[in-house]
């Protein structure tokens, strides 16, 4: 696939990257969610490239690139991933490096950038079904946030932690991500309770709306839609809208913020 990839030392390399996965879906059967990193080969170290179609394969190490943009086929920008380290937080709320480097896809750009991946996951047909998983049934944001000054993205939630036992703490461990990646604008710091009131589990009226539009959206492609995989298909699309707006709202509050 066409890409031009951004060295740490400044200089561009434009061409083609070879076995580079650039999947943002990650299908589960909500049983194999740990290590989606690994999985979706975002913590390769090293990156198959061509000058030329026909040229010979260069190797670069992860930790000479800054940045991968993906190209469509008239060399326009499709999509962009960025080099980073990760930190998360523990059941004691506290800051955990997680000695990992992963390159990931960006979903949206400023002071404060977020990342992210969507799980989607897939459930038995029935209560009596014992095979493959193949009944659409939701999707799941997984939110990287990163300050531009900073080499390290905080990961929320860390699926590898997460247990029947510290699920009541995701959104203290959320709290303390968004201060930990926001720490350089006191104007956002000063306000974060009611930013996190978004993310709270008691639903305010505007988010009970928003949830009743989608599953009257989605009510709507089950009614006029015939062909099964395409339903679930429109279904996941929606879900995955609604997903990641409350992410894009607090980026794009913040970097209103704290432009200067």
């Amino acid at each position: 696939m066409g890409a031009e990839i951004i060295l740490e030392n400044g200089t561009t390399k434009t061409g083609f990257l070879q076995d580079f996965h650039s999947q943002k879906f990650y299908n589960t059967d909500m049983q194999s969610f740990s290590s989606i990193e690994k999985y979706l080969k975002y913590d390769t170290k090293e990156f198959k490239f061509k000058e030329e179609a026909g040229s010979a394969i260069q190797i670069i190490n992860i930790a000479d690139v800054k940045r991968i943009i993906l190209l469509n086929t008239d060399g326009s920008e499709r999509l962009v991933y960025d080099k980073m380290k990760l930190k998360t937080i523990n059941s004691k709320n506290e800051v955990v490096d997680l000695n990992k480097t992963v390159i990931l896809p960006l979903e949206q750009e400023g002071k404060l950038n977020l990342y992210g991946i969507t799980l989607v996951a897939y459930g038995q047909p029935s209560l009596y079904s014992t095979g493959a998983a193949t009944k659409y049934l939701t999707t799941l944001f997984i939110p990287y946030l990163k300050s531009s000054n900073s080499e390290y993205a905080y990961l929320p939630f860390d699926i590898n932690r997460m247990n029947i036992f510290n699920l009541g703490k995701l959104e203290a461990k959320f709290k303390k991500a968004l201060e930990e990646s926001t720490k350089d604008c006191p104007e956002f710091q000063s306000n974060i309770d009611e930013t996190m009131k978004v993310f709270e589990k008691r639903l305010t009226k505007d988010q009970k709306q928003m949830y009743y539009d989608k599953e009257e959206k989605k009510k709507q492609i089950r009614k006029n839609t015939k062909d099964k995989g395409e339903e679930d298909f429109l279904q996941m699309k929606i879900d995955a809208e609604y997903g990641i707006e409350p992410y894009l709202k607090l980026v794009d509050d913040y970097n209103k913020k704290c432009s200067r």
